[in-house]
């Protein structure tokens, strides 16, 4: 080998070399194959050792891209040349490598090249930061055309000589109108000012410029932006240009305004979670907690966070040396902490409290910060208690079940047994070896050939199984076990069986015994459901399933559009039977009736029994209400037929009442009342018979009832008012006196006339409380027209209950007591010729008592009753009012005229006043002047009036009615004043 080839070899493979060559030697033959190479090349292509790489082609290290020029290299160097090439390879391991080469022709003696000798140092590094600076070359000139801040520079004065595309694009507005003066023609009015002065004080003092301002984007909208700026300086000092960003901050600013929400949510739901956060900040050496973490370790929110002793202070005794410990691991900071322990809140009270704290590092690894969470967990660690006796005691109740276990390896179909199996079976393992075949045929044969196919499913198709099953034990005993299979899977192929056994003889025959008790259990209440629904001794339906089927059949009526009939049977004659003979023999009686009347109905029909001797019948499908009447008599006809028990001979009837639905519209149990009383009707027209409620009567009887509450409700409320007719002289044209009549100011109907309202009191003792309201009424008006000058009388009304009352005279006084007795003779009242017929004994009695205190009758409505001369006679009334009904016609009718001669004839004979009612026309009131009767009332006066204007009326009032020429009657025997 030359000699400069052998010295080259020397100092390659020469190992106390290689630390002063720290660059990659070799030798490349000049076919291009490695023939030496240092440990440093070694290390370079990832090879541990030469041989790995003796006589390697080394172009076929080098990377794709760049072996043409690695060969041309190569190829120069071989004919003389000394090269350098920077190119990359990659190492036996894939590792991939920038290098630089430079290689040179190594000659022999005689000049002729032999070899290449090339020295190769690693350049990756170099190669990445060139790399680096050219991406981060190429990346700011991108950034600064497509960042969304806008990107300016300004000359040394502030006038703007640069914006970036962005820019443009966000305004919309050409470069040249930036230049210059910038965008101050974009800025919101409100914010120009404060915008201009920040930028000419930072020009003017070269001081960095930051301010926030809103921008008009070429949309119109105007948006929050961020305008910052620094000064660049040549080396003197001077200022160069400015350059500056513009960023949209809208979004942050929402976004801050988002996160002040957030952080008073977090503040919230840390509360909700009694989870505290805190932070320490290990460069300035400051802590910050929650108001969580305040109020759950018990300190003042306004006061810095405590110091650990205040902490310690108030760990529970036993938790104090872990909870050192663990705070001891945190300030190392190197790993995450926690710990649950036992902490005395300010009351007293016991928490737990689980502690978490985590270690924070900045970007170079350095520990920064420490972070944590407490969480009061005291509820979870009840609940965790909770479990924790539960999960104990469902252990003791595992073995007190005595449930044992079974496992067959598949592969040996070796069955082993744990030792609660050995005593199901009992047995021990002393005494017993199980294995599948002799386990199997202690089943009996249905469970065998259900455990066999259940096992041959496992066995073949990996399937779980789940059997109760019938077997003897080794001793002969027969039990019931439940045995269940989970099977172990292995490459598709079932490997192994494991499962329980459980005797639940025990279970079974609990349940069987159960079962039989549910059996029980239902007999008995299908025997209460009977008693519930049936009468223990007919067997007829009771009450209770009577009103379930009536209304089932109500509902019927109404679907099918017919009518159903509602008996009630009440027997005649039971009770004797049971006085005669004994309750014995009235039960009998009682199931025999039932059974007749039972046969009496048709099918469909219900009978039921509601007590001691009465029973209802349901009849259904009626068209019309004497559809049932054939039915009726048959059931009377069964009640009625005589009968023998014990050699006694007995015979009862019944009394039925009926009401017919749906026309007694109402419901079931009024349905039941209705027939009840229609019964009762039966038996007082003698018995044996059957009477249909009266749908009408009863309507109007309820309707009577209704208007009386009313009434009774309106006076209460005071809704009555009095109305007044004037009474006149007619010849003389004074106005004498009034009669009160009442009027009812209804809410909703408007003034109501008695005739709408009086006839529902009528009879009724109610008219009596009102009797007294009219006259307490018109005493009080009578006394304040006295007070105004008013010289009048006022006529009341009573009626003949409240007339013929024994205290009236008393009640009467008691209403005129608040009054001067001069005020008494003012008062008249007025009582029906009809009622003081009823008894004229009595009611002559009442009129001396109130005349003897001054007080005035009238017999109103004269001429209508069936009177006598005697008792005109007997009736001390001052004043006969002549009905209106004759005073009407009388201009017509003769009859009518000839009663008015005659009554005021009977008044002259008995020295009594007249005054006629009715006066509806002029020509009516001077043909009562004509024939002598001078005093008046009626529509053609006055109508009835409110006794406000009364007074008004009197004044205007003058009398129409011309005196006749041909009178001849004296004025006393016509004039009532």
């Amino acid at each position: 080998m030359p000699n400069l080839l052998s010295n080259l070899t020397k100092i390659i493979n020469d190992t106390s070399l290689h630390h002063v060559f720290s660059e990659c030697l070799k030798l490349i033959s000049l076919d291009g194959r490695l023939m030496q190479m240092n440990t440093a090349g070694l290390a370079l292509v990832e090879a541990d050792r030469f041989e790995q790489i003796h006589n390697v082609s080394v172009d076929s290290l080098v990377d794709e891209a760049y072996r043409p020029a690695f060969v041309d290299m190569h190829r120069r160097v071989c004919n003389g040349e000394q090269l350098s090439l920077s190119f990359k390879i990659t190492g036996l391991r894939g590792r991939s490598t920038w290098m630089e080469m430079r290689a040179s022709p190594v000659r022999a003696e005689s000049g002729e090249i032999v070899a290449v000798f090339g020295i190769s140092r690693n350049i990756t590094a170099r190669k990445n930061i060139e790399q680096a600076l050219q991406d981060s070359e190429q990346r700011f000139r991108t950034l600064i055309e497509t960042i969304p801040q806008q990107v300016w520079t300004a000359n040394p004065e502030g006038g703007i000589t640069y914006v970036n595309q962005r820019t443009l694009e966000y305004f919309a507005v050409p470069s040249e109108h930036i230049f210059g003066s910038g965008w101050e023609h974009l800025i919101h009015s409100d914010d120009l000012p404060e915008a201009r002065r920040r930028w000419h004080l930072a020009v003017s003092d070269v001081s960095p410029y930051e301010v926030e301002f809103r921008l008009r984007r070429h949309d119109g909208e105007y948006r929050w932006h961020l305008a910052s700026a620094l000064p660049l300086r040549n080396q003197a000092g001077a200022v160069l240009q400015w350059f500056g960003t513009n960023t949209d901050i809208s979004l942050s600013k929402q976004h801050a305004a988002a996160l002040r929400d957030s952080e008073r949510n977090l503040i919230a739901a840390q509360a909700r979670a009694k989870i505290g956060s805190w932070r320490r900040d290990l460069q300035t050496n400051s802590s910050v907690w929650s108001a969580e973490m305040y109020r759950i370790f018990g300190f003042d929110a306004d006061a810095t966070p405590p110091a650990i002793e205040q902490l310690i202070a108030k760990v529970h005794l036993e938790d104090q040396a872990q909870f050192i410990a663990v705070y001891e691991t945190y300030l190392d900071g190197q790993r995450a902490c926690q710990l649950d322990f036992r902490y005395f809140s300010q009351d007293g009270a016991m928490l737990w409290i689980e502690a978490k704290s985590e270690p924070l590092f900045d970007s170079a690894g350095t520990l920064i910060a420490l972070t944590g969470t407490a969480q009061d967990i005291s509820e979870r660690k009840r609940i965790e208690q909770d479990l924790e006796v539960s999960r104990q005691f469902l252990a003791e109740c595992q073995s007190i079940a005595q449930i044992g276990g079974w496992e067959i390896d598949l592969q040996t179909r070796k069955l082993t047994w744990t030792e609660e199996t050995y005593r199901i079976h009992d047995t021990s393992p002393a005494e017993f070896t199980p294995t599948v075949d002799a386990g199997i045929s202690y089943f009996l044969p249905e469970s065998r050939t259900r455990l066999q196919a259940a096992l041959a499913h496992a066995t073949e198709r990996g399937e779980a199984y789940d059997l109760e099953l019938e077997k003897f034990t080794l001793k002969g005993r027969k039990i019931i076990v439940r045995t269940t299979c989970h099977v172990t899977m292995q490459d598709g192929k079932a490997i192994r069986l494991t499962g329980i056994f459980q005797d639940i003889t025990e279970q079974k025959m609990s349940q069987l015994a159960l079962n039989n008790a549910y059996l029980e259990l239902e007999r008995s209440n299908g025997m209460l459901e009977h008693i519930a629904h049936y009468d223990p001794l007919t067997h007829l339906p009771n009450r209770v399933l009577l009103a379930d089927r009536m209304q089932q059949a109500m509902l019927q009526c109404q679907r099918r559009g017919n009518s159903l009939a509602v008996a009630f049977l009440d027997l005649d004659g039971f009770k004797t039977v049971n006085d005669l003979h004994g309750h014995s023999m009235g039960d009998e009686l009682l199931i025999a009736v039932a059974g007749r009347l039972r046969t009496a109905l048709r099918e469909g029909d219900t009978l039921a029994r509601i007590g001691g001797d009465e029973f209802v019948a349901i009849l259904t499908d009626l068209e019309n209400s004497k559809d049932c009447e054939p039915i009726l008599s048959r059931l009377l006809s069964a009640a009625a037929e005589p009968l023998t028990l014990h050699h006694v001979d007995l015979q009862v009837s019944a009394s039925i009442g009926v009401t017919i639905y749906p026309q007694d519209g109402v419901d079931a149990e009024q349905l039941l009342r209705h027939a009840d009383q229609a019964m009762y009707l039966s038996k007082q027209a003698g018995k044996n018979c059957f009477h249909l409620f009266d749908v009408a009567q009863d309507t109007a009887i309820k309707v009577q009832r209704d208007d009386l509450t009313q009434i009774q409700r309106a006076l209460m409320h005071r809704e009555f008012v009095l109305y007044y007719q004037p009474k006149v002289n007619m010849r003389s044209g004074q106005v004498f006196g009034a009669e009160a009549l009442i009027r009812w100011q209804h809410p909703v109907k408007g003034l109501l006339t008695p005739a709408n309202f009086l006839p529902a009191v009528e009879n009724h003792l109610f008219s009596i409380e009102l009797g007294e309201w009219v006259i307490a009424t018109a005493l009080a008006q009578l006394q304040q027209w006295h007070a105004q000058g008013i010289e009048i009388s006022v006529s009341v009304n009573v009626g003949a209950l409240q007339l013929q009352q024994p205290d009236f005279t008393q009640r009467l006084e008691s209403l005129l007591s608040p009054y001067p007795r001069s005020l008494y003779a003012k008062l008249e009242l007025e009582i029906l010729e009809s009622s003081a017929l009823d008894d004229i004994e009595k009611v002559s009695k009442v009129i001396h008592l109130c005349q003897a205190m001054g007080i005035r009758f009238a017999l109103d409505d004269f001429g209508t009753g069936y009177s006598s001369l005697r008792y005109l006679k007997r009736l001390p009334a001052e004043v006969l009012k002549i009905d209106q009904s004759f005073v009407r016609d009388m201009l017509d009718d003769e009859g009518d005229l000839a009663i008015i001669h005659g009554v005021i004839g009977l008044a002259s004979a008995f020295n009594r006043s007249v005054i006629a009612e009715g006066v509806e026309s002029i020509e009516s009131g001077e043909k009562l002047l004509a024939i002598g009767c001078d005093s008046a009332q009626g529509y053609g006066i006055a109508r009835p009036m409110p006794a406000e204007a009364f007074p008004a009326w009197i004044r205007q009032w003058q009398s129409p009615f011309k005196l006749p020429q041909n009178s001849t009657l004296k004025a006393s025997h016509q004039s009532l004043v």
